[in-house]
């Protein structure tokens, strides 16, 4: 019998496009490759101009896909939940949905206010936390030095907590790995959390080449939060005093960060860049610099970076990984400083590359990950 799912992303997927826009088109691609019917709901900005590339692809992988204007401004503030839900409530997604009966499934915490509808109370909905938005407002607290800032995510992290354990009354969880379905169920009390870890794109090999490259390298999505944050702890943090080539790349950086990575001679920011230039770049760098302080396992960038790069560097990470011994782990801006001056001038081997396909070998792929997914939904 043909499965189909209705599956709601408050972003529009993209393959290029770093973080949970890249992993939601990924789940997308090996569900429609294993049979499955997916049919799109997603959010735009109703002042942007929707990817017509971007579109057209995800038309060749899902059976149909709807757009929806994200709410803007005031009118979205709520005393009893976060923006970060509210800027996606729709009542004609709700109508929509209601068509048909198939499951649903939700990316992150965005949308997933939509669970609490009551014409809603008879789906069967699951919940994909990719990351746990709590922490992820807590550490934007943390980094933000104006006042205002701070006391907007701090609400947006207590909020959400809320949200959350509302939430938890009406819908199934998929979270990716067991430290967040610990962090769910101590929250919650309980709740059905099943644990799918992230998908990946469908070239697990390694091309990663020996020798010496030319620079450090941090890549991802520069118009989220958090990590436009962390392209800025770089700078300060970490470059601005080690004078060691910089480059930042990724996706719509804000003035300030384009400001701030020009303002030394030996760190430099690329915007925008394409599939096949982001790709060079990660080729040539002799550093891939990928931390996530959010994400406790390896980010699709790091990821990225194990497989066409040379060395790798991210945060310490509380739990372990099959792919532990692929990249180095700092605790510490010093600590950075410190491996990359080890790493900047040690050719990257052959007894490496072999090391990474070794490990890599082990990872489940995404056709394994979509008959996972497929079994947690339908049973």
């Amino acid at each position: 019998m043909q499965r189909s799912l209705n599956l709601i992303s408050g972003y529009l997927p993209c393959p290029n496009t770093l973080g949970d826009a890249q992993q939601t088109y990924w789940l997308i691609e090996a569900l429609s490759g294993s049979g499955i019917q997916v049919h799109l709901f997603t959010f735009s900005d109703s002042d942007s101009n929707i990817n017509t590339a971007t579109t057209a692809q995800l038309s060749k992988t899902c059976s149909s896909v709807k757009t929806y204007a994200i709410n803007q401004g005031h009118r979205n503030f709520s005393f009893s939940a976060p923006y970060a839900t509210s800027r996606y409530l729709n009542s004609q997604l709700i109508n929509d949905l209601n068509e048909n009966n198939f499951p649903i499934l939700i990316e992150g915490l965005g949308p997933s206010e939509l669970a609490l509808s009551s014409a809603l109370a008879n789906k069967n909905i699951w919940v994909r936390l990719l990351t746990y938005a709590p922490n992820y407002f807590r550490y934007l607290q943390e980094r933000s030095s104006a006042s205002l800032k701070k006391l907007f995510y701090q609400r947006e992290a207590v909020l959400s907590k809320k949200i959350l354990k509302k939430i938890n009354q009406r819908v199934n969880w998929i979270v990716t790995s067991d430290a967040d379905k610990k962090t769910l169920a101590d929250s919650f009390f309980g709740g059905n959390i099943q644990t799918l870890a992230p998908f990946n794109n469908n070239n697990s090999s390694i091309n990663s080449k020996t020798g010496l490259g030319n620079y450090c390298l941090f890549q991802g999505n520069l118009s989220d939060a958090a990590t436009h944050k962390t392209a800025g702890w770089l700078l300060t943090h970490v470059f601005h005093n080690l004078k060691v080539p910089f480059v930042i790349t990724g996706n719509n950086p804000s003035p300030s960060l384009v400001a701030l990575a020009h303002s030394q001679p030996h760190t430099c920011i690329v915007a925008n860049p394409s599939s096949s230039e982001r790709q060079d770049m990660i080729e040539k760098a002799q550093i891939i610099i990928q931390p996530s302080f959010i994400k406790d396992g390896a980010d699709e960038a790091l990821l990225e970076g194990i497989k066409n790069g040379r060395h790798c560097l991210t945060n310490t990470k509380s739990t372990s990984s099959t792919l532990g011994a692929c990249y180095h782990q700092g605790s510490s801006a010093n600590a950075f400083q410190e491996i990359i001056i080890q790493l900047y001038h040690h050719p990257f081997s052959e007894e490496e590359i072999v090391t990474r396909k070794q490990l890599m070998a082990l990872e489940k792929t995404n056709d394994m990950l979509a008959k996972e997914c497929a079994t947690i939904i339908w049973g």
